[in-house]
């Protein structure tokens, strides 16, 4: 596909922050009201929330039908799988939560599998038998922490089960930027707790959004599909850090400012 037939999907890691209330949501706009707001912007979001705990089915459905058509949510398999059991006699974790997941419907973009960074090549016999244990209906990307991953044969793995490399911006290692599936799944995760407020942009990213933007399009004649999303600890501040690679992209800006005097429930 050329780049303007892939279809970019831009958002942010959560939309709980306070810290958009009067910078992103309108003043006064409580909680409760949040996700119905960001989906007006924005067309997709990560979901952390299911890294902590994993949702009923009847909470990822209320949460589906708070979205408008074509909304798209992507979730982390929980921590209790990933980084507790690392991966090991996890098929009923696993269960629990593909029948959580499925009750986004069609909004359902991606499910990724956030690896600890004690997680190494040594552990890919118990990697391996946790893949085979994925259902053919949703799809995954992986998101390794550790460099001893950063292999051809790894790489041979995922596209023969065709999972997608999770990309990101890792301090300590340099990104592989590579197609191992029909998507492409992208983090920018930043430095955490780097910024005390996040309503701002307060580190220029320019350079890196550049690059970042040139890896998906030359990656666009693999896939259909991208899901890429940003931390507040990104740049600053996670809106207007996917302003700025959406323009990079080809694609309108979505200023929230332009939807506050369309939003009267929310005040």
């Amino acid at each position: 596909m050329s780049p303007d037939q892939v279809r970019f999907h831009i958002g942010a890691q959560g939309f709980g922050a306070r810290d958009w209330v009067g910078t992103f949501y309108p003043p006064r706009t409580q909680s409760g009201s949040y996700l119905e707001f960001y989906a007006r912007v924005f067309d997709t979001v990560e979901m952390n929330t299911t890294f902590y705990a994993i949702p009923s089915p009847a909470q990822v459905q209320e949460w589906a039908e708070r979205t408008p058509p074509g909304f798209v949510f992507t979730a982390k398999l929980p921590k209790a799988i990933t980084h507790e059991k690392r991966l090991v006699d996890a098929e009923t974790e696993l269960g629990y939560f593909c029948r959580s997941v499925r009750g986004f419907g069609a909004k359902l973009g991606a499910a990724v599998i956030q690896l600890p960074p004690s997680f190494s090549r040594e552990s890919q016999p118990d990697l391996e038998r946790f893949l085979a244990l994925l259902p053919e209906d949703i799809r995954f990307a992986i998101e390794f922490r550790h460099r001893s991953w950063q292999a051809q044969e790894v790489v041979a793995l995922l596209r023969g089960r065709g999972l997608a490399w999770c990309m990101n911006d890792f301090r300590d290692l340099p990104p592989l930027t590579v197609a191992t599936a029909d998507f492409a799944y992208l983090r920018l995760n930043g430095y955490h707790d780097e910024f005390e407020r996040i309503t701002h942009v307060q580190r220029d990213r320019s350079g890196e959004l550049d690059r970042w933007a040139q890896v998906l399009q030359d990656m666009s004649s693999s896939i259909s599909h991208a899901y890429i999303y940003v931390n507040n600890h990104y740049a600053g501040h996670a809106p207007a850090t996917i302003n700025d690679l959406r323009e990079r992209l080809g694609l309108p800006r979505r200023e929230p400012r332009d939807y506050w005097t369309q939003q009267p429930s929310l005040l």
